[in-house]
């Protein structure tokens, strides 16, 4: 089942207002309306809105409040690409229905789409699924991705969504200025900045720039891993992609990395804690795949270079893991600048702390280690 309603103490949107705005978007809406939080929205708020009719839609919307980053949060940007992938026969993403970007309506602006009943699966390795299950999973999942990878954005109105070169070399630049950006941040309550997200960014960076992957373009997700898609109720296979918010024209290697980042990406011990969304426990060992119905990782990125034309592991892929990991712990780091401007809810803060840390502690050892490799080569 999709998640269900987090219980608030109070009323985020003005329902009345919503309602008589969808009312002309919406054809059948049956009023009144009543919206429900979903979630923790650490990015944006995402609610469920439900008619008197018993109807469910979903409206996702741009946070209140001062925006750090000009770059995030762009609603307009994730209904233009879902309005375009739904022109794609039979690509799963949810039908869209409205976009709003008049603030008076409920404070910020917001789009709605359909709601997909389904399976979401939050936990990476996968345990609410049956070991029979697992393998059928990854595939579909893996193999839509590459179907992703495989459309022509131009072909489908998505021309000027987003440059087509030089994508890893814009993306450090631009992950450096906001990083610059959120280590200014105040906390509301010590009047403190927030400070750097680790003292070897700028090494990590660096080290990514001068080893920038090759030129490749393609609709990326930027966030595609198991919670963010909905699986059929009943049947291991996907039918609905979510949280297209961070999806851009880019290099189809960073989704490539990122989806099967349970396979490489896993806890050390280096930090207590819950680890990441897109890290992967004792399953993924080698040794236990098999006992646990996982594929290996090898036998994905095949299926992946079969459907999408290309092997992303030919491509710098220890280097696209090192930009993965310096992405994430940058994203975390604006989470918590969020959080500490009082912007973001708190209540889970303490899991983006960490993940800052763990994110780019663990890029850091990458990098170390693969320049001990390359001195060693150039030693031969």
């Amino acid at each position: 089942m999709n998640p269900t309603p987090k219980p608030t103490t109070r009323h985020d949107l003005p329902d009345v207002a919503l309602g008589a705005y969808l009312l002309s978007h919406l054809p059948g809406l049956t009023l009144p309306i009543v919206s429900t939080k979903i979630g923790y929205g650490q990015s944006n708020p995402t609610y469920f809105v439900d008619d008197s009719a018993g109807e469910r839609y979903i409206l996702r919307k741009k946070p209140a409040g001062t925006i750090i980053s000009p770059v995030a949060h762009q609603v307009d940007r994730e209904f233009r690409v879902l309005e375009a992938l739904g022109k794609v026969d039979g690509f799963p993403v949810p039908k869209v229905f409205c976009l709003c970007m008049d603030n008076e309506v409920i404070g910020t602006a917001f789009f709605v789409m359909e709601f997909v009943r389904g399976r979401i699966i939050t936990d990476p390795d996968l345990s609410t699924l049956s070991k029979g299950d697992r393998r059928a999973a990854w595939f579909s999942v893996v193999e839509t991705l590459a179907w992703l990878h495989s459309i022509d954005p131009d072909a489908i109105g998505l021309s000027g969504f987003g440059k087509k070169t030089d994508f890893y070399k814009r993306h450090c630049n631009t992950f450096s200025r906001i990083e610059a950006q959120q280590a200014k941040v105040l906390d509301i309550k010590t009047k403190k900045p927030l400070g750097r997200a680790h003292d070897a960014f700028d090494e990590i960076i660096d080290f990514i720039r001068k080893r920038l992957p090759g030129e490749k373009t393609s609709i990326v997700h930027g966030d595609y891993k198991f919670d963010n898609l909905v699986l059929h109720p009943t049947e291991p296979r996907l039918i609905a992609i979510l949280d297209l918010e961070l999806s851009t024209i880019g290099h189809p290697l960073m989704d490539a990395v990122y989806v099967v980042g349970p396979y490489w990406n896993r806890a050390d011990g280096a930090h207590a804690g819950p680890t990441r969304d897109d890290m992967g426990g004792p399953v993924y060992e080698p040794a236990n795949l098999e006992a646990g119905g996982m594929p290996r990782m090898d036998e994905l990125l095949d299926k992946y270079a079969e459907v999408a034309g290309w092997d992303p592991r030919e491509d710098r892929w220890e280097v696209a893991k090192v930009f993965h990991l310096m992405r994430g712990g940058t994203i975390s780091h604006g989470i918590q600048a969020r959080t500490i401007s009082g912007q973001a809810s708190s209540e889970f803060s303490h899991i983006y702390f960490e993940n800052t840390r763990r994110s780019l502690d663990s890029a850091l050892r990458k990098v170390r280690d693969i320049k001990m490799k390359e001195g060693e080569k150039s030693s031969l």
